[in-house]
């Protein structure tokens, strides 16, 4: 999960640049000079204080939101495919260093955990980058977006575990992590932990 989340820090900075320097936001419309209105105080949105303290605290604040916005859209996904009643819940594996939304015990279907698992990343994402969109700070937008796609490597390590055992058909969500199944037959039972 290390190598992957690195691997997505190092693919994002390199598409980011490649994307900016390209001159693409500017053929979108979008403000090309962000980083040089921000940097030498020519941002005149923010009077009180310096453009750049409300870009880096922005970013700060999306980076944290992003967090619980991607538990939330994995708590709405398990809600919508769970039997009426299910109580989801949240929590933290420090070990780990993730947040987690759980709905213990509940058993899932592999193309509903795959929805589950994968929701986020597109969700949170689209959001925003939509977010840079309309408040005219893409590149601090993108910034978190790479930052976010980097925490959702556990998310992909689930599906990708999925994917390489076609045995799989269905999933139980645990606090820990979750327990593959497949075909009900105990010696295709895997543990994947969070």
């Amino acid at each position: 999960m290390m190598r992957m989340t690195a691997a997505t820090l190092v693919v994002g900075a390199i598409a980011g640049i490649a994307w900016f320097v390209s001159g693409a936001p500017g053929m979108l419309g979008l403000p090309g000079s962000e980083l040089a209105s921000v940097f030498t105080g020519e941002d005149s949105r923010f009077p009180v204080l310096p453009p750049a303290f409300w870009w880096f605290a922005a970013g700060a604040v999306g980076c944290f939101a992003s967090l619980a916005v991607h538990e939330l859209v994995h708590a709405i996904f398990f809600k919508a495919f769970a039997p009426a009643g299910t109580k989801i819940t949240f929590g933290a594996n420090w070990k780990a260093g993730m947040l987690y939304a759980c709905a213990e015990d509940v058993v899932y279907t592999r193309g509903q955990y795959l929805a589950i698992a994968l929701a986020p990343t597109f969700a949170v994402t689209l959001l925003l980058l939509a977010l840079g969109v309309v408040s005219g700070w893409p590149v601090l937008a993108y910034f978190v977006a790479v930052l976010h796609l980097s925490g959702c490597t556990g998310d992909w390590g689930y599906v990708a575990a999925m994917l390489a055992d076609a045995r799989i058909t269905h999933c139980i969500d645990r606090d820990w992590g979750v327990e593959f199944l497949g075909d009900g037959e105990p010696d295709r039972e895997r543990e994947e932990e969070r």
